[in-house]
């Protein structure tokens, strides 16, 4: 039996095929109409308007019209249900939009591709990384019904991922898949190996990769973290973090934990600007609560650290504020950020 997905998949090809031909069928009509009407036009400057001829072609002038505005129903009848089975498969599909890559594609991805290619090199001598990009209209059909699902979703818009293509299958593939997309903001890249594409396994666990080589520096730190936000935030944002450069290390790392999290890009982008104005040591105690999994909701937490954050002029006075408030908040079960209120009105 077809999935949700395949089903709407192959409705939705369907639907596009359908409303490519109503589009077409109104160019038609449009051409026939305007033919029809400079031909009227060009017997009424010779003859009377009762002229049998004239009076042929105004009919003829009418019934290119109704034709026209029939076809029009017909392709606005198409493109309702074309919208209809998007909004179902936006329904289904929210979290496998980390199969496309978010953000500018920049020298600075490039190197860091480069660099992940590098460390693999031993176990896969002969690997390609690169990064694909479609132009609205283009589709790429090469996949799974979900892949197929999305590039239809999709298709009007720029798109851009990750491949690694390999001559044969080897475990090193889904560890430099994981790599990458602990860096690029939970991408998923697509894997060929042999001419035939692998499916990434699911971690049973959060994957931490160990240090790239070279980006152990802080200047090395601080380009894997704009290649992170990048993924997130507009530049307008990534300039202001990069004048605190210490800053938008510990935002990527937050932006890196939220991955781990069933969080689709949306929801992490929320996220992440919420905490942009918060100083360093906040931002520290923000990043050890989430990775604690305290009960409390990003939403509590977050309010309760920007109360805390604007009102003590010492960043480590704030963060400990935060960190007794939400411990507070555990021992007596008042709410969190009525508890940071306190501490701000005392």
């Amino acid at each position: 039996m077809a999935s949700t997905i395949e089903t709407l998949e192959r409705e939705l090809g369907e639907a596009q095929r359908e409303r490519e031909n109503e589009q077409r069928a109104v160019v038609r009509a449009e051409n026939a109409h305007e033919a029809a009407c400079a031909a009227r036009d060009e017997a009424w400057a010779e003859r009377p308007a009762d002229d049998p001829e004239v009076e042929r072609l105004t009919e003829l002038v009418y019934r290119r019209r109704r034709e026209l505005y029939e076809a029009i129903d017909r392709l606005k009848a198409a493109e309702g249900r074309e919208r209809r089975i998007k909004s179902r498969l936006m329904y289904v599909l929210p979290a496998e939009r980390r199969r496309y890559l978010s953000g500018e594609v920049d020298e600075e991805f490039e190197a860091f591709l480069a660099a992940i290619r590098g460390l693999y090199r031993e176990e896969l001598p002969e690997v390609e990384i690169s990064v694909v990009t479609e132009r609205p209209g283009e589709l790429d059909l090469r996949g799974d019904a979900t892949w197929r699902a999305l590039e239809r979703l999709y298709s009007g818009t720029v798109r851009r991922w990750v491949e690694i293509r390999a001559p044969s299958p080897s475990p090193a593939l889904p560890a430099l898949a994981a790599h990458i997309s602990h860096y690029a903001g939970g991408h998923t890249p697509r894997i060929f190996a042999g001419g035939e594409e692998l499916r990434m396994p699911p971690a049973s666990a959060p994957v931490r990769p160990g240090p790239l080589p070279g980006y152990e520096s802080p200047e090395g730190r601080l380009a894997l973290a704009r290649i992170t936000t990048r993924r997130y935030l507009d530049e307008n944002s990534i300039s202001r973090l990069s004048k605190r450069p210490e800053g938008l290390v510990q935002i990527a790392e937050i932006a890196r934990l939220y991955q781990t999290m069933n969080l689709t890009v949306d929801e992490i982008r929320w996220r992440l600007e919420q905490l942009i104005s918060l100083r360093l040591e906040v931002l520290r105690a923000v990043y050890r609560l989430t990775s604690e999994r305290r009960r409390f909701s990003f939403y509590e937490i977050a309010r309760a650290a920007r109360l805390l954050d604007s009102h003590f002029p010492d960043p480590a006075v704030a963060a400990e504020a935060l960190l007794e408030a939400v411990d507070r908040a555990i021992r007596t079960g008042v709410p969190l950020v009525d508890v940071a209120y306190m501490n701000v009105t005392r």
